[in-house]
C-alpha cells in the first residue's frame, strides 16, 4: 500500500546545504527515514478534539502541503469524528471507512478519561486492539494520538503518557504525543493559549501544535521552518513547530 514519495529538488538541495552547516532542524532526522515510506492517505478517527477549529486534519494536511514533497498519487487525508465519542463508539463506522480508501495511517483517539478512567480504560483497549487489527488487515498502520490534560489538571499529562504508551507498546503502534507538547507550551509559554475557555478543547494554536506534532511523527522529520502557520503570529507558529520536534525526539529516545 506504500505510495513513492519524493523531496522537491529544491528541498533536497536545501537539506543537502543545511546539512554541511550542521544546521539542528536537519541534522536531528533520523538518518534511516526513507521517504518512500512516508504516509500519503491518512485517517483520523476521534472526536471533538480533532474536528474543533475546521479540523486537524486540515491543518496537517496543509503543512504536508508547505513542506513541498511530492507524492506519486494526490494524497487523502479525512476525518471520522463523533461529537464526545468513546474509541468503542467508532466500532460501527470504521469497517465501511477503512474499506473506502487505501487507507497508509489511521490515527486512533479516545475520549480524554477513556485510557485513564477505571470504568472506561479496559474498553479502550480493547477498541485499540480490535481496530488496530482491522487496519492491518486492510494494509494500513494503526497511530495512536496521545491528548492533552484539561486546564488545570496537569496530573493528566502523566496519566495519558503512560496510558497511550503501553497501548503503542503492546500493539507495536506508533503514539503521536501531542499531550506532553501541550505540556511544554503551557508551562513555558502561558501567553499562547492552547485550550478554550471551558478548559477542554483546543484553540487554533492548541490544533496548529497538535497538527505539527503529526507532522513530526509520520514524516519523522521537523516541520520547523513550513511557511504554513494557520494565521497564527509567525513567531508563535515558528515557536509551537520547535516545541513539536523536539517533544518528538524526546519522546522516541
Amino acid at each position: 500500500m506504500s505510495k513513492k514519495f519524493w523531496p522537491t529538488d529544491a528541498h533536497h538541495v536545501l537539506c543537502i546545504v543545511v546539512l554541511a552547516l550542521s544546521s539542528t532542524a536537519c541534522a536531528d532526522s533520523p538518518a534511516q527515514f526513507d521517504y518512500r515510506d512516508a504516509p500519503s492517505n491518512v485517517l483520523f478517527v476521534g472526536n471533538s478534539f480533532i474536528y474543533y477549529n475546521n479540523s486537524l486534519h486540515k491543518h496537517y494536511s496543509a503543512l504536508v502541503r508547505s513542506s513541498k514533497f511530492k507524492f506519486a498519487t494526490r494524497p487523502i487525508t479525512r476525518s471520522m469524528t463523533i461529537s464526545g465519542a468513546h474509541l468503542p463508539e467508532h466500532e460501527g463506522g470504521l469497517p465501511g471507512m477503512l474499506a473506502a480508501e487505501d487507507w497508509d495511517v489511521v490515527i486512533m483517539q479516545g475520549y480524554s478519561l477513556g485510557p485513564i478512567s477505571e470504568a472506561t480504560a479496559e474498553p479502550f483497549r480493547k477498541a485499540a486492539r480490535d481496530y488496530s487489527t482491522l487496519v492491518r488487515e486492510q494494509g494500513g498502520r494503526p497511530v495512536f494520538f496521545m491528548t492533552w490534560a484539561y486546564a488545570g489538571k496537569p496530573e493528566m499529562t502523566s496519566q495519558l503518557n503512560v496510558a497511550y504508551t503501553e497501548v503503542g507498546r503492546e500493539l507495536g503502534a506508533q503514539v503521536v504525543p501531542v499531550g506532553l507538547a501541550f505540556a511544554t507550551v503551557t508551562d513555558a509559554r502561558p501567553d499562547i493559549v492552547l485550550r478554550i475557555a471551558y478548559a477542554k478543547h483546543p484553540t487554533l494554536a492548541g490544533t496548529y501544535l497538535a497538527a505539527c506534532t503529526f507532522f513530526a511523527t509520520l514524516f519523522n522529520q521537523s516541520p520547523e521552518g513550513l511557511e504554513y502557520s494557520a494565521g497564527l503570529d509567525i513567531n508563535d507558529a515558528a515557536y509551537l513547530q520547535g516545541v513539536a520536534w523536539q517533544t518528538v525526539l524526546s519522546y522516541q529516545d
